[in-house]
């Protein structure tokens, strides 16, 4: 990359801006990357070891010579995600880059030490301009969503629980009617394909709803498809 190539202009300054980069999917990966420096940001990805606490220290910090960080969340492997992890050990401001913030999933990446959460919809040159203000020096205390975003994380919690609670009431007949409605089978399809009468199988059906606190079908399968992705299920 040329040195006109590698500055992003600030105003009435050209600065250098310069990141580690972290990601576990090539693709998206390759794609972000690629994104930023088309903005003259240079990106450094570190070289894994086979461990992360080797990959990431403060004395390869220095040979990068980088003033701030991104790790795009999604997608990270477990090297990646521990890596991301000991970001919080450096003197390294760095934004964490996600599909969805609101996930709590999320919570453990932050309070090791990201310096702001943002979607992966934010428009280019305002993320180039978030790394920028990072490298800078500013904005690294100031992240004014940061309460809004933790009672999001706390709200999505509650409402995880309730979905693992009321899943947990249904018989092992029940749930396989709903993951068979979750399939797309109507109730005369499960009926014939598990050998019961349809009128067994309606009956299944209100008692799920009733379990689950809803009042469709639609709204059934929804909440079988929130359970299902949630990341640990007992």
């Amino acid at each position: 990359m040329s040195p006109e190539g590698s500055r992003v202009v600030l105003g009435a300054t050209s600065e250098r801006v310069r990141i580690l980069f972290i990601s576990g999917q090539h693709l998206v990966a390759d794609a972000v990357r690629v994104a930023l420096e088309s903005r003259g940001v240079e990106v450094v990805v570190p070289a894994w070891t086979g461990r992360a606490s080797d990959s990431i220290t403060r004395q390869r910090l220095v040979g990068w010579q980088v003033g701030a960080g991104l790790v795009v969340g999604d997608f990270l492997g477990p090297e990646q995600r521990e890596a991301a992890g000991l970001l919080g050990r450096l003197p390294l401001p760095w934004l964490l880059l996600v599909e969805e913030p609101a996930d709590p999933g999320w919570s453990e990446l932050v309070d090791s030490g990201a310096t702001g959460v943002v979607p992966s919809s934010v428009a280019l040159d305002d993320l180039v301009a978030r790394l920028a203000d990072l490298v800078l020096g500013r904005a690294r205390a100031a992240w004014p969503d940061r309460d809004q975003l933790e009672e999001e994380w706390r709200l999505r919690r509650v409402e995880q629980e309730d979905q693992r609670l009321r899943m947990a009431t249904l018989s092992p007949r029940e749930h396989s009617v709903l993951a068979l409605l979750h399939d797309g089978l109507s109730v005369r399809e499960i009926a014939e394909l598990t050998g019961v009468r349809e009128g067994t199988v309606r009956s299944q059906v209100k008692a799920v709803l009733r379990k689950l606190g809803v009042s469709s079908q639609l709204a059934a399968v929804a909440q079988f498809q929130r359970w299902s992705e949630q990341p640990e299920r007992p």
